[in-house]
């Protein structure tokens, strides 16, 4: 298993597992069919390497991408004690059904975890349902902090 960071050429694959991600639970209709879906998300995600406010990690054995973490960096306003402070917004978590249940998302959330220490983003936070709660606190994340959400869709 190689774990590495997304290049352009896996946007389109990235934005494919992404509609399989979606659908696969989903009790909503798609608004869009799969390839226009797929199209639109590659812009996006292109557009989030380019601009280099979006990473994608990556788990691939024998070429094909069977895990993604995706992580957005905001940075903070600088304050007069911490000017460079960032977080890292985790989304997307996901693993091909085949390739569940074999640690391959602990071992890619431990890459991402390590990068983001390397880039020094002082916390990553992650938008969790009950399905995913035990993954992530395997992984270090707690809701004992000062973060609060106001839901406007």
């Amino acid at each position: 298993m190689q774990y590495r960071v997304a290049t352009e050429q896996d946007v389109e694959t990235l934005a494919e597992m992404r509609w399989n991600f979606q659908m696969e639970d989903s009790d909503r209709p798609a608004v869009v069919g799969q390839a226009e879906f797929i199209e639109f998300c590659s812009d996006y995600l292109r557009g989030g390497l380019q601009q280099q406010t979006w990473v994608y990690w990556l788990a691939e054995q024998e070429g094909e991408i069977v895990a993604h973490i995706f992580v957005q960096r905001v940075r903070g306003v600088p304050r007069p004690s911490w000017l460079t402070n960032a977080y890292g917004y985790v989304s997307n978590v996901y693993t091909k059904p085949s390739h569940r249940g074999q640690g391959i998302g602990t071992e890619l959330m431990r890459h991402t975890i390590a990068w983001a220490r390397q880039q020094e983003i002082d916390v990553l936070i992650v938008s969790i349902s009950e399905k995913s709660l035990n993954f992530y606190a395997r992984a270090g994340f707690t809701a004992q902090n000062e973060w609060m959400e106001c839901v406007l869709k």
